[in-house]
């Protein structure tokens, strides 16, 4: 017994805390370790919540647009994101800085919906990999191999909540029905035995 706890002592892994498995529950999460582990090409499995840009440092128009975020925020396709507010304009910005980084551009954005719901959100740009090969002039022999990024993938995750009028009035609403509870139970109560005379 005592030679079995000097060996579990002996390794140098005793005193840490023991290693669990940690899985990104996160959407933007998830999409950057597919992105990684895919070799940076079209991460798949977020079509809902995907658009797809194509020219982002140039024109920057809307390829595709999930079903989710068209609906939600009335992205489409064929659309350009210069000049425009709300999500296009967070959009916009992520992409303004891929073209400077060719790195995941995590970013969280908020919103006010037409029906006044707050839209808070989380999202991330990644590029798609295209190789391709670049010529110095006419004739001139070609050059190494590099990449280009002519198209993003933007996957975003929202909630709705409530505004500030809307909580307010929920509050109300809730209060004045947990007050009315406890006269309901006290005359419904089965369990309720009078004692005394």
């Amino acid at each position: 017994m005592r030679g079995a706890a000097a060996n579990i002592q002996d390794d140098p892994r005793f005193e840490l805390p023991p290693q669990f498995a940690v899985s990104e529950r996160r959407i933007a999460g998830q999409a950057i370790d597919r992105w990684r582990s895919g070799g940076k090409a079209l991460v798949t499995g977020f079509d809902s919540h995907s658009l797809i840009v194509i020219d982002p440092a140039g024109m920057a128009t809307i390829e595709y647009a999930g079903d989710a975020i068209a609906a939600t925020f009335g992205l489409g396709t064929g659309m350009r994101l210069e000049g425009r507010g709300g999500l296009a304009a967070e959009v916009r910005a992520a992409c303004d800085l891929i073209a400077i980084d060719p790195q995941p551009v995590p970013f969280e954005f908020s919103l006010t919906a037409p029906d006044a719901a707050l839209i808070m959100g989380r999202g991330v740009a990644l590029t798609i990999a295209a190789d391709a090969t670049e010529r110095i002039g006419a004739g001139a022999p070609v050059a190494e191999p590099r990449q280009i990024y002519d198209r993003v993938q933007i996957v975003i995750n929202w909630r709705e909540m409530l505004d500030r009028a809307a909580m307010a009035r929920l509050r109300r609403e809730l209060g004045t029905a947990l007050r009315l509870v406890p006269s309901i139970l006290a005359k419904a109560d089965p369990f309720f035995v009078k004692t005394g005379v």
